[in-house]
């Protein structure tokens, strides 16, 4: 879940940044082919931009299962270490928007099925050689995939006939239905942000400048063809939602573009201040990100069997100790002192290695007690605890879905950390400093 949330909140940045630029420096311009690519470029964009396999982009799922390995030179491992559990809120907010978007889903399947039951009711016509669907009654003319429906009362205004005609059939050879259907589709998915409803508008604008400006290169008056935008809209009765394309809303902006001087080439130059400033500032953002991108450590050889293991107190072997869910882990610890090692019994050439569990589950249990009694464990200071801790959060917070292994203090340099951790099905490893923060290898 929180990969997926990750995933729309870099997705809807990416698309309102493509939306700041398309109405501060490409709306007004005539380039209406450029600007139906530009719009299609950004929802691809937007969508496929998280996605993309860069280091520090998208954290992978960890493999499974997870085997904890020792780490040679840490003195003090991670007490209590997170895991990537979800927060309340967050369930919250993502269930919101699973239930708006499935709304918003739901109301485009019943367009669809309103059309499909437009298509039933209506007859099959042909106007000046073009075949198309009859519908009793007024409404006004409109097109959906290669279907143009118009109704008796279009098939009878003689004047507008011909400029309603033309401009559906733009909308077919086009392929406009592409747009509209990606563009609902989109906006459903992304419907929390402002920017999606404001591209979908501009999308459908768009298609009509495109439609109105193929119906006048077919010899139709520019004045006459106003004239039926604002009779066929006086008089027009809504179609079905999805494929209705006279509107009040985009009726001032059509006309208004209709009247507008063509844009001269110089301002072509806008595209290249539009698309790739923001397709370069996102890949450059990952980039920055990837500077500090984590080092894989080579796989590791199969513990030995001199390598000793201890779970709540008691000694257990490897295949036990490889079962334990890291999430039930209070702490875990190195043991390295000649001391401690007599202590259970062990000389220094008797054990590769010692490492003890304790779970939340026993960390208040007998044998744990006894077991600190017996082999008293180094605490870690405060501000190594506090280094730690701000690590482990930094590790959280920036690869949500990892696994974390383990987060030690470096044996021989002051204030620094080493994370090890599960991502795309490879062991990482970062260096950090006594805040936290990532440090170059």
């Amino acid at each position: 879940m929180a990969n997926l949330m990750l995933y729309l909140l870099k997705a809807n940045v990416v698309l309102a940044l493509f939306a700041v630029a398309y109405y501060g420096l490409l709306r007004r311009l005539t380039f209406f082919g450029l600007n139906r690519a530009y719009l299609l470029l950004a929802l691809l964009f937007a969508a496929a931009y998280p996605a993309l396999p860069m280091p520090a982009l998208l954290p992978a799922e960890a493999a499974q299962p997870l085997a904890w390995p020792i780490s040679p030179d840490a003195t003090v491992v991670a007490s209590s270490l997170p895991g990537s559990a979800g927060i309340g809120w967050l369930n919250i907010v993502f269930y919101a928007y699973l239930a708006g978007a499935g709304l918003l889903l739901l109301r485009l399947l019943g367009q669809l099925l309103s059309l499909a039951l437009v298509a039933t009711r209506s007859r099959p016509g042909r106007v000046v050689g073009q075949p198309v669907r009859i519908l009793a009654g007024a409404a006004g003319p409109f097109s959906f995939g290669s279907t143009i429906y118009l109704s008796e009362a279009a098939l009878a205004d003689a004047a507008g006939l011909p400029a309603a005609l033309h401009h559906e059939q733009a909308h077919v050879r086009q392929w406009h239905t592409a747009d509209v259907l990606l563009t609902q589709l989109f906006t459903a998915l992304a419907w929390p942000n402002p920017a999606a409803w404001l591209m979908r508008r501009a999308v459908l604008d768009n298609l009509e400048y495109l439609a109105d400006r193929a119906a006048l290169q077919t010899g139709l008056d520019r004045r006459a063809y106003q004239y039926c935008l604002l009779r066929q809209q006086a008089g027009g009765v809504p179609a079905p939602a999805l494929a209705f394309h006279f509107s009040f809303l985009t009726l001032k902006n059509r006309i208004t573009m209709l009247n507008q001087p063509a844009s001269t080439t110089r301002q072509l130059g806008r595209y290249l201040l539009a698309a790739p400033l923001i397709m370069a500032l996102a890949l450059g953002y990952t980039g920055a990100r990837a500077q500090v991108a984590p080092t894989p450590v080579p796989a590791q050889k199969p513990m030995t069997k001199n390598v000793t293991y201890y779970l709540d107190g008691k000694l257990t072997t490897q295949a036990e100790f490889n079962k334990i869910n890291p999430d039930d882990i209070q702490s875990m610890d190195v043991i390295k002192d000649a001391a401690q090692r007599k202590a259970l019994g062990l000389s220094n050439s008797s054990s590769d290695g010692i490492v003890s569990v304790i779970t939340k589950a026993n960390v208040n249990s007998p044998d744990v007690a006894a077991f600190n009694k017996r082999v008293p464990l180094t605490p870690a200071t405060v501000a190594q605890n506090a280094g730690v801790a701000a690590v482990t959060a930094y590790v959280i917070k920036n690869y949500p879905n990892a696994r974390l292994e383990t987060v030690s203090i470096v044996n021989g340099q002051a204030d620094r950390y080493k994370a090890i951790f599960i991502e795309n099905s490879q062991r990482m490893q970062l260096l950090f400093d006594g805040k936290g923060q990532p440090v170059k290898q």
